[in-house]
This record gives C-alpha cells, structure tokens and sequence, in this order.
C-alpha cells in the first residue's frame, strides 16, 4: 500500500545512473526515448543489442568546470552509464534504427504481427 508520494519521495534519495528513458509501442513499432541531453558527436553514445536487451551505453560530459564541491544543487547526471532495456519478443531488432534530436536518442523498432492463435489438426486412427 505505497502511494504515489512514497515513490516519488525514493526517487530523490536514490541517485539516477543514466538517462531517463521513455519506452511506448504503437500497433507497428516499439519506441525508445532516451533523455541524453549535450551530445555533440555520436562517439559519446553507443546501441547495442544483446540478449533480447537494447543497450544504450554512453557518457554525459557536465558542460561547465565546477568542483563538486561548489555545486549546492546537482540533480543531473553526468558522467559514464549503461542502461539495458528489455525488449518483448516481436520486436524486428535488424530492421531498428536511431536518431539524435534535441537531447533525445529515439529508437524505433518495429513489431512483427502478433500471432493468432494456430489450430493444430488432430488425426484419429
């Protein structure tokens, strides 16, 4: 019986290790969103798939030279990070592709057709 307020209250103690990532499917593809805000070349970012998993490994550089103890907030992530993001069973992962577009890394994947149920023929004798 956690409400909303515990897990948002969590959420601020637990420090993020990567990017926040959306995911949402449509009847024809699954999309990723990544949130990796300040890439300037695509070295700083790598996809991979494994293992039935997307994996999105990188390095979120702070864009200003502040020591970390000067910082009297820091809510952001910086530095390196490796999210792995399991995919269901119909996503066509040698036909995914990615783009780079203000701070979102998207991925679309597309999804097979569901499969219908399969009659099996039963023989007597």
């Amino acid at each position: 019986m956690l409400g909303p307020e515990f897990w948002q209250d969590i959420a601020s103690i637990i420090p993020l290790t990567g990017p926040r990532i959306d995911m949402y499917e449509t009847p024809q593809e699954l999309v990723v969103v990544a949130e990796v805000p300040g890439l300037s070349s695509p070295e700083h970012i790598q996809l991979s798939f494994r293992d039935q998993s997307l994996l999105v490994r990188g390095n979120l550089v702070r864009p200003y030279q502040v020591p970390d103890e000067k910082m009297r907030l820091s809510e952001r992530f910086f530095g390196a990070f490796e999210r792995a993001i399991r995919l269901p069973g119909r996503a066509m992962t040698e036909h995914m592709r990615a783009n780079y577009h203000n701070g979102l890394l998207i991925v679309r994947i597309p999804l097979a057709p569901p499969d219908g149920e399969k009659v099996i023929p039963i023989q007597f004798t």
